[in-house]
């Protein structure tokens, strides 16, 4: 029987930003990600200066998607937030609407072209303010996918972070797969969700990377990533910061043999 997952992170929600146009795509990709064993998922918006937020509309289309998926797969909502003065500030005015599930762990995403002395400041008042950011895609920042001491001092200093489980599948490229790989086996992902924004390209589910990772990590390590640490976030309990346990990657049958 195939294990159950959360995904914390995938673009659900129709017209309001990169995610899908309609209705129909919307349901489409919610009924995959339950097909594929997603047990709850949080249909994430986009909150940038490219997409502004509408939070009216957001929750019109998220109660919406819910009432039509019944009990097929619960869904949660949240915004992704782009990392900056305003979208900080409007994150600790309002936690209740652009965290997860309306709690305290908020996604937000890094501006390619913010330094680092720009962002550590904003992560460090989302911090004080009684938030936890959780960084998503980093293996997809040009900076961060090249320098991961950057995201490891980041961590430290009381982050989380979110690798997609479309790079880990290779669909970004080889480069966006292994910085991801690196990511993981540094301890600094504390969560694989799949980023989901189309049923093709995109597509919400964790199925396949879920077995990927179980071929070369333990299974304790696997199910944190995918179930026991985003099952935290939604129940709002705390996680510890820092980098995870640096986990041991299994001895495939051809290594037995250098």
């Amino acid at each position: 029987m195939m294990e159950s997952v959360i995904d914390l992170h995938a673009h659900l929600l129709h017209g309001l930003d990169d995610g899908p146009a309609t209705l129909e795509e919307s349901l489409a990709m919610a009924r995959l990600a339950a097909h594929a064993g997603t047990r709850e998922i949080v249909a994430v918006t986009h909150a940038s200066r490219e997409w502004p937020f509408n939070p009216a509309l957001a929750q019109r289309r998220w109660e919406e998607l819910q009432h039509l998926v019944r009990d097929v797969i619960r869904i949660h909502r949240a915004c992704e937030v782009e990392l900056t003065a305003e979208g900080v500030q409007q994150a600790l005015d309002q936690p209740e609407r652009y965290g997860i599930a309306g709690g305290r762990y908020l996604l937000v995403e890094i501006p390619e072209e913010a330094g680092p002395d720009e962002i550590e400041p904003l992560l460090q008042k989302l911090i004080e303010g009684g938030v936890r950011p959780i960084l998503t895609h980093p293996e997809l920042h040009p900076r961060l996918a090249r320098k991961t001491r950057l995201l490891a001092r980041w961590v430290k200093a009381g982050a989380l972070a979110q690798v997609s489980g479309n790079s880990l599948a290779g669909i970004f490229g080889r480069r966006a797969a292994a910085a991801a790989e690196g990511i993981l086996r540094r301890g600094l992902a504390h969560f694989v969700a799949s980023g989901g924004h189309d049923l093709a390209g995109r597509p919400p589910r964790l199925d396949a990377v879920r077995l990927q990772l179980i071929g070369a990590y333990p299974m304790e390590f696997v199910d944190r990533l995918l179930a026991a640490h985003p099952q935290a976030v939604l129940e709002g309990k705390d996680l510890a910061p820092g980098p995870l346990r640096e986990p041991c990657l299994k001895a495939h049958w051809f290594q037995l043999w250098r």
